[in-house]
């Protein structure tokens, strides 16, 4: 098959997960956490099928084989798996998590025994082991392990150049590459500040354009655009309100310029340099324009009055009784996967100090639907990524329950060599799949988990105020 054809079969595929609204899944594989291996749940069902099992694991050292099917743990059985979205993990997964995550913090191996309760072959069994010791997510040292495993997997697996690469070229390796910096940057800026450089070095594209056109209406060398140029802009304005260095303000103001000019005179945007299907438009491209502009305009940047309002006035129109915002102004359209629209205009709107009172109705939103939160579509991810931070800024009861929530998540996703493994929704995860799951999961740990310490300006209004990386110049 020649190269272009399979170019284009490849940018055919993500389109397609990226617009079709996915069924819930059938079944759902996931890392069993701190045992090792992966497992399987599946709709109406309390049973884990354990589909393979890491050598040297304390799962393989106790006995557990691929194809048993663990049923409960310590003697009490697993509830039903379902494939509702709004139960989150409940059952199986949720179990077991939040059973792990208890029992390795103890202090003692005796402390740290555990049964677990299994079928093999329709026989009921029963096997001990003891877990390595780890601090639990619900104490400080617990939290900070994993960031520091996801920061550690991120910066092992940064190309030379700069870019986190993913399988799908050049947006793809934008868009993971610009929410890799905005994690190490929430995470520790002057540990990680060498691979932060080079991420942004990089982001700013050949000769500080960004991949952009001065004309930003002629298409770049990659498709899907504005989801690169909108995370660009975070991150380098994240970077600009850490460093204050003045190579990012011109590369921002383009993007932002670029976002505007793309789109319709109706306020209708698409994925690239026009509004898409059928003129309908597309929602998440408005919202996410939104968090680009609003973090921009901290870095300097003009705000474009005219763009906001048009853009505002499709977001009113799309907002439902439930203070979600739907997929497109029509009614119908849901929002069950509003994660990522919800969470990036209600950060968009507490970042500018704009619309107090639909801030607050998108962040009750966010704060009532926390097991919603993996649902975005084809990119749960980024619905993972946003929402701690919009409920951190106008919610900080919902963003304890929302961590409350996900610890039997976070738990599952560290393995025991201290790796990250991505976890999906139970919808549509295509999009995640083409950005690189298992880094896709390292950024999603950090961002749930750093909004207390305030490192970013997506936390907080005061982080302009702290106290400033010197630019690498003045090193």
């Amino acid at each position: 098959m020649r190269p272009r054809a399979v170019t284009l079969i490849t940018l055919i595929l993500f389109l397609w997960f990226l617009i079709v609204p996915g069924e819930t899944a059938a079944s759902e594989a996931f890392p069993l956490g701190i045992l090792g291996g992966r497992g399987q749940v599946d709709p109406g069902s309390p049973l884990i099928s354990v589909l393979s099992i890491d050598p040297g694991s304390p799962a393989s050292l106790a006995g557990l084989k691929t194809g048993d099917q663990l049923r409960g743990i310590d003697g009490i059985p697993f509830t039903d798996h379902s494939s509702s979205i709004d139960v989150g993990g409940l059952g199986p997964q949720r179990s077991l998590g939040e059973a792990l995550d208890e029992c390795a913090a103890r202090k003692s191996e005796q402390q740290r025994k555990i049964t677990l309760d299994l079928l093999r072959d329709g026989d009921e069994l029963t096997l001990e082991l003891v877990l390595p010791p780890r601090p639990g997510l619900e104490q400080a040292a617990g939290r900070t392990l994993l960031v520091e495993s996801c920061c550690q997997q991120l910066v092992k697996t940064q190309r030379p150049g700069g870019q986190w690469d993913s399988p799908v070229g050049l947006t793809g390796d934008r868009v993971l590459s610009a929410w890799a910096v905005v994690a190490l940057l929430s995470a520790d800026p002057h540990k990680y500040r060498d691979s932060i450089e080079r991420g942004v070095g990089w982001l700013r594209g050949p000769d500080s354009n960004c991949w952009i056109h001065d004309d930003s209406l002629q298409k770049g060398p990659d498709n899907l655009g504005n989801w690169a140029i909108t995370s660009t802009v975070v991150a380098l304005t994240e970077h600009w309100l850490a460093t204050q260095d003045l190579l990012d303000p011109p590369v921002i103001e383009r993007c932002c310029k670029a976002l505007s000019a793309r789109m319709s005179d109706q306020g209708l945007f698409g994925h690239d340099v026009v509004p898409g299907y059928n003129n309908k438009g597309f929602n998440v491209i408005n919202t996410l324009s939104h968090l680009a502009w609003a973090i921009g305009a901290e870095a300097g940047v003009t705000l474009d009055e005219d763009s906001w309002s048009k853009s505002l006035e499709q977001i009113r129109r799309s907002i439902d009784p439930n203070g979600g915002i739907r997929y497109w102004t029509m009614k119908g359209t849901g929002t069950g996967d509003a994660s990522l629209r919800t969470s990036s205009m209600a950060l968009a709107l507490s970042i500018s100090g704009r619309e107090p009172q639909l801030a607050q109705q998108l962040g009750e939103y966010l704060a009532a639907h926390p097991s919603r939160m993996r649902e975005a579509h084809a990119v749960g991810s980024l619905g993972m990524m946003l929402a701690p931070s919009a409920l951190w800024r106008l919610n900080r009861a919902g963003y304890s329950k929302f961590l409350e929530e996900w610890r039997w998540y976070l738990s599952l996703m560290h393995r025991p060599d201290r790796s990250v493994h991505y976890i999906g929704g139970k919808g549509n995860n295509g999009g995640d799949g083409y950005l690189g799951k298992h880094r896709i999961g390292c950024i999603i740990a950090i961002l749930i988990l750093t909004p207390p310490a305030e490192k970013l300006g997506l936390h907080s209004d005061e982080r302009k105020q702290k106290s400033k990386l010197k630019p690498v110049g003045d090193r």
